[in-house]
């Protein structure tokens, strides 16, 4: 049996929240985040479970002593605590980082984060290839930058551009290239093959001028093929980002041909207004639809449509947010930062428990972390792959428990 006050707990855990401040003064129905702070109590009063090895029934109900019953969001055995929230499922794995709460009387404070309408902020970097084959190509970035950052602005969207690329190759006029708030140029000379290595290499240099909170995404603009296989740029900038990102494309489509010079025989490469590409990008094609990227021609004619393309692609309405801000515990509490759970909730009703994975290293799957001290965390992230899905559902919610202990003076 469990006290009344530890029922009124557990409902609250379970389905019900309150909000925070919003942020903006309109909102996305059905789209809702909620912080559910449970509390508990000193140690020393209420009833405490049996130690039967996790078989009890506890309140009447079934056994909750398995992987299944212990993260489907249900308290089985009617005693008041649900998955890992419940002793009975110490031994799951993914209830290791998450132990019983405490009895006794503490009440429960919540809030609740609630979706905005509008758009996700944008973070873009454009990586630029530099050599020689590419002066026409930099000359039509140089003239269409300023209207495609005019798009964003339009409609209200936080943007954040980074150019790379050579010094002198592509100057970007104002009013983005003298708007140090919203532009960052980073002077590296990029080679027909080496974009994707430079992006690496250089990310120290503009890392600080991405949010966390933004949508990430990559342009890179080449005529030719990368040295570097999509699948280790991805692994590797997944890593330094600790988010995912959309890597977009302008280069030759594979399969792409021409006849040089008109001398009888075809060449990697497509043909258009501003000459040959010196080979088809089959590699950053691959990373582009890995990443859920576009693909351009950079043979297109028309580079203004091109651009306006872009734009629409990149204005995205907001998602659940894969990055969550931890409140002040109420008055009296501490927050135990070994006592979260979080699930995600469809729509329809369907729920799924993310498993704290420890830190970003453990993000093999689906899952989430603490950022900062782990004793005293700042925030709460969701991992690439968690992310992904969140960032796909404009109608689910996502429930994050915080548990919380009795200060005693």
């Amino acid at each position: 049996m469990v006290s009344a006050q530890r029922r009124r707990y557990a409902a609250r855990v379970n389905g019900h929240s309150l909000s925070r401040p919003r942020r903006s003064s309109a909102w996305v129905p059905g789209l809702v985040f909620c912080l559910l702070v449970g509390c508990s109590a000193s140690a020393g009063g209420g009833p405490r479970r049996g130690t039967d090895g996790g078989t009890t029934t506890d309140g009447g109900g079934t056994p909750e002593n398995s992987r299944s019953s212990c993260l489907d969001g249900v308290d089985q055995d009617l005693d008041g605590l649900t998955d890992c929230a419940d002793p009975d499922c110490a031994g799951i794995s993914e209830c290791s980082l998450t132990p019983a709460l405490d009895s006794g009387t503490g009440e429960c404070a919540a809030v609740r984060v609630a979706a905005m309408t509008g758009f996700t902020p944008v973070d873009i970097v454009w990586i630029i290839d530099n050599s020689g084959s590419m002066s026409e190509e930099a000359s039509l970035v140089q003239t269409n930058i300023n209207s495609f950052a005019a798009a964003f602005a339009s409609v209200g969207i936080d943007l954040h551009v980074v150019f790379i690329t050579a010094p002198g190759f592509v100057e970007v006029p104002a009013p983005l290239g003298t708007d140090a708030s919203r532009f960052l140029r980073v002077n590296v000379s990029v080679a027909s093959h080496d974009s994707l290595d430079i992006l690496l290499s250089a990310y120290p240099t503009y890392s600080a001028f991405l949010r966390r909170n933004a949508v990430m995404n990559f342009i890179d603009i080449t005529d030719d093929e990368s040295d570097m296989g999509a699948a280790a740029f991805v692994s590797a900038m997944r890593g330094m980002l600790g988010k995912n990102f959309r890597f977009h494309i302008i280069a030759s489509p594979p399969g792409s041909s021409h006849t040089p010079f008109g001398i009888g025989f075809s060449m990697p490469g497509c043909a258009g207004p501003s000459g040959e590409a010196a080979d088809n990008a089959d590699i950053y094609w691959s990373l582009s639809t890995m990443t859920g990227g576009r693909q351009f021609s950079i043979c297109s004619e028309d580079w203004s449509g091109l651009f306006h393309d872009l734009s629409t692609t990149l204005a995205v309405a907001m998602p659940l947010p894969c990055v969550y801000a931890i409140p002040e515990p109420p008055a009296g509490m501490s927050f135990d930062p070994m006592r979260v759970n979080v699930v995600h909730t469809l729509v329809d009703g369907t729920t799924t428990t993310v498993p704290n994975v420890g830190d970003y290293t453990g993000c093999t799957d689906q899952g989430w972390y603490y950022e900062g001290d782990p004793a005293a965390p700042d925030q709460i992230v969701v991992c690439p792959n968690t992310c992904r899905i969140f960032e796909d559902d404009t109608t689910g919610s996502v429930d994050v428990a915080l548990g919380c202990a009795t200060l005693l003076i």
